[in-house]
């Protein structure tokens, strides 16, 4: 007979507070979140950005990028710079297996999100089948759940499908990005709901959102959101 050892959701909340946790950054004790508090006030939080790119600005306008070239989503939203050491969290998170990440990040980004005109759909970025085969999960859908229970917004895997297996975006030139993604997008369904948000762990060129919110707009998305992590400021 196999018996469930798994703690009662009260009781785990007792074991947090007799055995806490030690902080990833500095080592004290943190509790509830796998990062205290104290190290949690000096990540390198994005301030007042574009509403459209989400890149720093003095005030809180559309930049001039956008107003020329503007990107394909309607509003982008990202909680912290992607320099040390989020970069080095979300490189845990992504890569390393540490799924207790998307707690931290789930829950100050939502943290932010929830005053906002809030979609009716959250659509993670999906992964191409063998990488996520080789990975074992999807780290966009993974902060999507977090996302989605916090927030009571739908989640679906079913409206964009990865139809290429690209390479990294992180590793080719910004010239070759762009390329990269070239039909690396397709959609499941014909339709798709009028406002949504699209889920991935960091904002960079804007490539990735761009190939993908293109589809879901030509599908009936009339407002396209982008939630990320993080965003790369130098690129």
């Amino acid at each position: 007979m196999t018996r469930n050892f798994s703690l009662a959701p009260h009781l785990m909340r007792l074991y947090s507070k007799l055995m806490p946790s030690p902080c990833l950054l500095c080592g004290s004790s943190s509790q509830q979140l796998p990062v205290c508090n104290a190290c949690i006030a000096d990540l390198p939080i994005l301030d007042q950005v574009c509403p459209r790119c989400a890149m720093p600005l003095a005030t809180n306008n559309i930049c001039g990028s956008c107003l020329h070239h503007p990107p394909e989503q309607d509003h982008s939203v990202s909680l912290f710079r992607y320099h040390d050491p989020v970069d080095r969290l979300i490189a845990d998170f992504k890569y390393h297996d540490k799924l207790y990440l998307t707690q931290l990040f789930g829950t100050l980004m939502s943290q932010q999100l929830k005053n906002r005109v809030l979609p009716h759909c959250l659509i993670p970025i999906p992964l191409y089948p063998s990488r996520l085969r080789q990975r074992g999960y999807n780290q966009s859908l993974e902060l999507a759940k977090i996302l989605s229970t916090k927030l009571n917004i739908s989640i679906s895997n079913d409206y964009l499908v990865r139809t290429r297996d690209t390479a990294p975006q992180a590793s080719l030139p910004y010239k070759q990005r762009k390329g990269n993604l070239y039909r690396a997008f397709g959609l499941k369904q014909n339709t798709v709901p009028a406002h949504i948000a699209l889920i991935d762990d960091v904002l960079t060129t804007g490539h990735t959102a761009n190939a993908a919110a293109k589809l879901l707009r030509q599908a009936g998305a009339t407002t396209i959101e982008v939630w990320t992590i993080a965003r790369t400021i130098n690129v």
